[in-house]
């Protein structure tokens, strides 16, 4: 008899059965002397020989032969303490059930801010589901401890998840052949480890670089953005690929006394003016002269002479027309210089000058293109004024199209949570006591968890729409709306000692239509599933060291 293993022949031995002796072309698992010599006619004798002889060496006993790669060195021991048997059950769940896997990375942030980490016999759950989950690699590192990134060491798959905090040198094989996913991974953890040297390597490869690397890198190098960048941003802005050349400018625009930015404002400080009435009374107008015609050297300013990120539509109610090149272009200067520059240079506040853009004919593109610099230069005074556009002239931008063009959750997440309480807080909830129209979608502007005076509103205004709608023959698109709502958004904003005023008001609900009371139900399981975690995250560790 040859001697075989039998864990390394069963897997065989099953792909000939299952497939069949004539389909299979795998040999019969060389088990008994006779196996070298089978013919196809007694191959299904041989299967069954097959498969009684490794059953036989398996019940005795057999040996597989020992290992010759050395073991791994241990794991060092971990500081943090691990999440104690509710938290391990939470992050079991958070990965199998469809209706909390978003709440994972999350949750991850939340254990890493309390100084806890993921339980050793979750961890490769954990990291094989980060292989396939980029939000999820993106908060592993914190919470993975020590024997994560050691485990992820021992496994070529997992490798780029985590990479050992503690090399004495870069390890630059990863960097000059690894895959591109690779190569992010390591320029991340090595900018953690020491940004100012991995800068360097990075801006010294950066102009050899392909297109598409050079766009993932830049997105990297954004976080680690210092005046010693400007050099080689500037040599992008003649890159080949446009998305490129746009990342660069947008760069360079961020550095202080960048270059860049006092070229543009030299073209685009003459194009606006204001004009006051007599005796600086009455409201301030705007006047828009438009760029001149496009050359190549406005391409080394970071301007394009077709630029779609631009390409909106103007005018008012339904006669809303494309822009031409010439507004673009304006568009474009205006996203990339700071906002702050119009008011000093024009002498107006934040607030005036977004409202004399509203009133003037040129509303798109000067407010969407502004709202855009104010997020790229985090300018708290411009998104305040914008905030406030939006309560109290929403008609008006709505004529003007151009509130659709404008990112105005980004812009309110900017401001302080006080600043976007004291300035949203009473107009929404007017707004929702009225039951205005889109009235859910403005209280996705507030910061969570909300009040309970807010939330007893809220569920008011659910409570009269749902109430009684078992008969409703069909749904119309706000009842939609609603549903998708409530099983999406309203969960998350509710603060969780709220738990049971909502489940009371919701449950005692009547004739509640189907569609709803799976909103409602999955809403609950949510919040509910929101308090174990919270729970666990308060769940004594000591014990579970």
């Amino acid at each position: 008899m040859t001697t075989s293993h039998p864990q390394a022949s069963w897997p065989q031995l099953l792909r000939v059965a299952l497939l069949g002796t004539r389909q299979s072309g795998e040999p019969v698992p060389a088990v008994l002397a006779t196996a070298d010599t089978v013919t196809s006619e007694d191959r299904e004798q041989q299967v069954l020989l097959a498969a009684g002889a490794l059953a036989l060496m398996r019940r005795a006993g057999h040996q597989l032969p020992t290992a010759t790669v050395a073991a791994p060195v241990p794991a060092p021991p971990d500081p943090l303490p691990p999440l104690g048997p509710l938290g391990t059950a939470c992050l079991q769940r958070l990965v199998v059930d469809e209706l909390f896997v978003e709440l994972l990375p999350d949750y991850l942030r939340q254990v890493a801010a309390v100084g806890r980490r993921v339980p050793d016999s979750f961890l490769a759950h954990l990291l094989r589901h980060a292989k396939q989950s980029v939000e999820t690699a993106a908060v592993l590192e914190p919470v993975a401890g020590t024997r994560g990134r050691w485990l992820a060491s021992l496994n070529p798959e997992w490798k780029s998840l985590l990479a050992p905090p503690d090399a004495d040198a870069p390890d630059l094989q990863r960097w000059e052949t690894g895959t591109l996913s690779e190569r992010r991974a390591w320029l991340r953890s090595r900018f953690r480890q020491d940004a100012d040297t991995t800068r360097a390597l990075l801006l010294a490869a950066l102009p050899t670089e392909p297109a598409k690397a050079q766009e993932a890198f830049l997105e990297i190098l954004a976080d680690y953005l210092h005046p010693d960048s400007e050099p080689v941003l500037e040599t992008l802005l003649r890159a080949r690929g446009q998305e490129v050349r746009r990342q660069a400018a947008g760069l360079l625009v961020r550095l202080p006394n960048s270059a860049l930015v006092e070229r543009l404002w030299a073209r685009s400080a003459p194009l606006l003016a204001v004009k006051r009435g007599l005796l600086g009374l009455g409201k301030t107008t705007l006047e828009v002269t438009l760029p001149p015609t496009w050359d190549k050297s406005w391409l080394a300013d970071g301007i394009e002479e077709k630029n779609d990120q631009y390409a909106y539509y103007s005018g008012t109610g339904n006669r809303a027309t494309p822009l031409g090149p010439s507004a673009i272009r304006l568009g474009n200067m205006l996203a990339l210089l700071p906002p702050s520059r119009w008011t000093a240079h024009l002498g107006v506040s934040a607030e005036e000058l977004l409202a004399a853009a509203l009133a003037s004919e040129w509303a798109v593109p000067l407010l969407p293109c502004w709202a855009i610099s104010t997020l790229t230069h985090h300018d708290l005074d411009f998104a305040a004024a914008f905030l406030k556009l939006w309560l109290h002239h929403r008609p008006t931008l709505q004529k003007a199209h151009a509130d659709r063009n404008i990112d105005w959750a980004a812009l309110t997440e900017l401001l302080p949570v006080a600043t976007r309480q004291e300035l949203l807080l009473k107009p929404i909830l007017l707004r929702v006591r009225r039951q205005e129209p889109n009235w859910t979608d403005d209280l996705l502007q507030l910061p969570t968890p909300w009040p309970r005076e807010l939330t007893t509103e809220v569920l008011h205004s659910l409570s009269a729409k749902l109430a009684n709608s078992a008969t409703l023959e069909r749904f119309h698109t706000d009842l939609y709306q609603l549903s998708y709502f409530i099983s999406q958004h309203l969960a998350p904003a509710l603060n969780p000692t709220d738990a049971p005023l909502v489940e009371t008001t919701l449950l005692a609900l009547p004739e509640v239509h189907s569609t709803f009371q799976n909103s409602v139900h999955n809403m609950l399981e949510i919040l509910r599933f929101r308090a174990e975690l919270a729970a666990s995250l308060e769940e004594e560790a000591t014990h579970f060291k």
